[in-house]
């Protein structure tokens, strides 16, 4: 008789116990209070963009467009060579200025997004692009404009001043944030 008694309370008591650890809204279960998957527990908001882009398949030299080429005064629009450290399938485009004083670049980064910027030591300043979170960094020899594109991707507009020129840094970065201000805002589109 005990044994039959057994056979029914511990399935109930086994039930009653799970059951108390689950939520009930729907889409929601949780299992001992464990985050589902796909859901941040992070305190950080959410980050507000225009439009997510996935910059693994974007071409940046498609950013360039007639009428940001115009609008920029760029000359010159050539794919590039990107670095090992912007990740796999990382991308790269640019060249030159009108007045050549200037050379920039475009990269996506795909290694890391804004944490890994802000934990990288560069001392950065806060901005927007074309609506987009932008971050800007400078040192002696280029300006850059990271803009928060995508989670963990960023698209990198650098510019840097020409050799033999009475270009500045501080002109760099000027164009660095015009740049990034035209290349985002195709992005949105």
């Amino acid at each position: 008789m005990l044994t039959v008694m057994l056979r029914v309370v511990v399935p109930f008591l086994l039930a009653a116990a799970l059951t108390g650890c689950a939520t009930t809204e729907p889409g929601t279960a949780t299992p001992g209070g464990q985050t589902p998957t796909g859901t941040s527990t992070s305190k950080s908001a959410p980050v507000n963009r225009p439009k997510a882009v996935d910059l693994k398949t974007l071409d940046p030299c498609t950013l360039i467009t007639p009428e940001t080429k115009a609008a920029l005064a760029i000359r010159t629009v050539e794919p590039g060579s990107s670095f090992a450290e912007y990740g796999d399938g990382s991308k790269a485009c640019g060249a030159s200025y009108e007045d050549r004083k200037y050379v920039y670049g475009l990269y996506t980064i795909l290694s890391g997004g804004v944490d890994k910027l802000r934990s990288g030591g560069e001392q950065i300043t806060t901005s927007t692009a074309a609506g987009y979170p932008a971050y800007q960094s400078k040192d002696d020899k280029a300006c850059r404009v990271y803009v928060d594109a995508h989670d963990g991707q960023l698209l990198l507009a650098a510019v840097n001043p020409s050799m033999g020129t009475d270009s500045t840094v501080d002109g760099a970065c000027g164009r660095a944030k015009s740049l990034a201000d035209g290349v985002a805002a195709v992005l949105a589109k």
